[in-house]
């Protein structure tokens, strides 16, 4: 399967450690966060990546070609797009299903049993559990499919939140007619509206660490990161 990262975010919540380089390069305990991302998609033998770049994409595929993955695909957007743009854009010449990773989270995904619960031709989306999901939104889950996107609560409250993870294939994206839209706000509340979007339950390690309080907690608390470098 093809996946796809998105990795052109300009890291505009990380302007000290993404002050001078992309936010997919900031690193976490001595390696950047696409380093941490393609390793842990090659230990499960993904290796047929596409990086849908923009902000300083120039930076990335130096990189890329330094540290010997040159032959990683890459797309460049020509003006910001989205979530939802970016992925068609990216996804615009592939017939099967393919998997989306934000370029801007951490995590001990099992790809290998996210994709054994996948069904050909369906939509799929991660959920990762938050105690406190105030800064994210919870996913209104029963019987393994997502049924609605709530707001993000105003007290304290545990459950599901989208983990930037996903499976979808271009039939998704038929109803996009905006060339720069969200995928989160666009495409994945009507699939859940019309019960096409199945849900996998992640409860291993996640955090976002696209703003600096993020990533510090990362830096100060993942210890299993520590001793991967």
């Amino acid at each position: 399967m093809k996946i796809i990262i998105l990795a052109g975010g300009m890291g505009t919540r990380l302007p000290d450690s993404a002050k001078d380089i992309p936010k997919a390069l900031v690193q976490v305990h001595g390696k950047t966060i696409l380093d941490r991302q393609l390793e842990l998609l090659e230990k499960h033998g993904l290796k047929d990546v596409r990086l849908s770049l923009g902000f300083r994409a120039d930076q990335i595929v130096a990189h890329l070609k330094n540290t010997g993955r040159d032959r990683v695909e890459y797309i460049v957007e020509e003006e910001p797009l989205g979530t939802g743009g970016a992925v068609r854009f990216a996804a615009r010449d592939l017939a099967d299903d393919f998997m989306v990773l934000n370029g801007d989270i951490l995590a001990d995904f099992d790809f290998s049993e996210i994709l054994r619960a996948h069904q050909p031709g369906s939509a799929m989306i991660v959920g990762a559990w938050r105690e406190d999901a105030r800064d994210f939104g919870l996913l209104d889950i029963k019987e393994s499919r997502v049924r609605a996107f709530l707001e993000k609560p105003a007290e304290q409250k545990s459950g599901y939140i989208n983990a930037g993870c996903y499976i979808l294939s271009t039939k998704h994206f038929g109803g996009s007619a905006e060339k720069a839209f969200m995928v989160e706000k666009d495409i994945f509340p009507c699939l859940a509206e019309s019960g096409e979007l199945r849900a996998f339950l992640h409860d291993g390690f996640w955090q976002d660490v696209g703003t600096e309080v993020r990533l510090a907690e990362v830096q100060k608390e993942s210890a299993h990161l520590k001793n991967d470098t």
